[in-house]
């Protein structure tokens, strides 16, 4: 499906965000390679960004322009025998640990505290306090600008914590090994293990996740990488910042690393949390704090 002038804040979790260019909505890898094929021809703009579900990207109230494809409907998994999955980019990480459980298959129980897909959760190495993506993760099959395919095994994407080859351009500015290329599919490694064991682990922690997070209100996940040693959120709070607003963004009050969406707010009032809050840590405790989130900047001014 392609999509002319479409609000990116419907296709984001805290709901900010203009008009993409164009939003195309694969659903198969033959899909997505048409798409990559009518950007070369020109038939459709160009640069092209990927997303997911989304879950951690601040889109521009100006919009994008460009391509913005959309991977959530590449949903699908294969659960195999040998304890591997394979799995779509767009494969929702809590529902996947899910169905792992079902069968047996530990090692994901972590996936159902991160509301991201597979391939949003391999390029940030997503995770919680419990495990990560480079866990489990056996090899990704990506696609290149130029439409071939090919499989990396998990070594060549040189993990670290929140990050992986994928951000090295983000991160320390020299391109990535695998610049413009984009994940279509993972497979992840899992150990046998007691069904109901399972089952009883992913309710516990979709349970406190569901306690400790403002999973009522739109928002981006945590918005702060934890810096060694501390916790982003134990120190948003004691530097008196948990529940400040601007605008329509709030920082919210059952956790400081979550930033809410109360209800038509603006990607601007969020960067200008960031900002206050990176500034006030800064200051009172000496850390930097690096975001978690990908903070797409303005390329056109928002309409007011």
């Amino acid at each position: 499906m392609i999509l002319c002038e479409e609000p990116l804040s419907r296709h984001s979790s805290i709901r900010t965000g203009g008009p993409g260019q164009v939003v195309a909505l694969v659903e198969s890898t033959e899909e997505l390679l048409s798409v990559l094929e009518s950007v070369r021809e020109g038939t459709l703009p160009s640069p092209v960004r990927f997303i997911g579900n989304a879950s951690n990207i601040l889109f521009p109230d100006g919009g994008l322009p460009g391509t913005i494809v959309s991977l959530k409907k590449m949903d699908l998994f294969d659960i195999r025998p040998d304890g591997l999955i394979e799995a779509q980019a767009g494969a929702f990480l809590p529902r996947l640990a899910f169905h792992a459980a079902r069968k047996g298959m530990g090692g994901l129980g972590f996936l159902s505290g991160i509301p991201g897909t597979v391939g949003g959760g391999v390029v940030m190495n997503a995770g919680t306090t419990t495990g990560e993506m480079a866990d489990v993760l056996r090899e990704v099959c990506l696609v290149s600008p130029n439409g071939s395919m090919f499989r990396i095994d998990r070594e060549e994407l040189l993990f670290s914590y929140r990050t992986s080859e994928f951000q090295r351009e983000e991160l320390s500015g020299k391109p990535s090994k695998w610049h413009d290329c984009v994940i279509v599919s993972a497979v992840l490694e899992t150990f046998p293990s007691d069904p109901a064991h399972l089952l009883g682990e992913w309710e516990r922690l979709r349970r406190l996740r569901s306690e400790t997070q403002p999973l009522e209100k739109p928002n981006l996940g945590s918005v702060f990488r934890n810096p060694p040693g501390e916790f982003a959120g134990r120190l948003i709070e004691e530097a008196g910042w948990k529940g400040a607003v601007r605008g329509a963004i709030e920082i919210s009050r059952r956790h400081a690393n979550f930033f809410v969406n109360l209800g038509g707010g603006l990607s601007r009032d969020f960067r200008s949390l960031v900002e206050d809050v990176r500034l006030a840590i800064l200051q009172k405790n000496g850390f930097r704090l690096e975001t978690e989130v990908e903070i797409v900047p303005e390329e056109t001014p928002a309409a007011v």
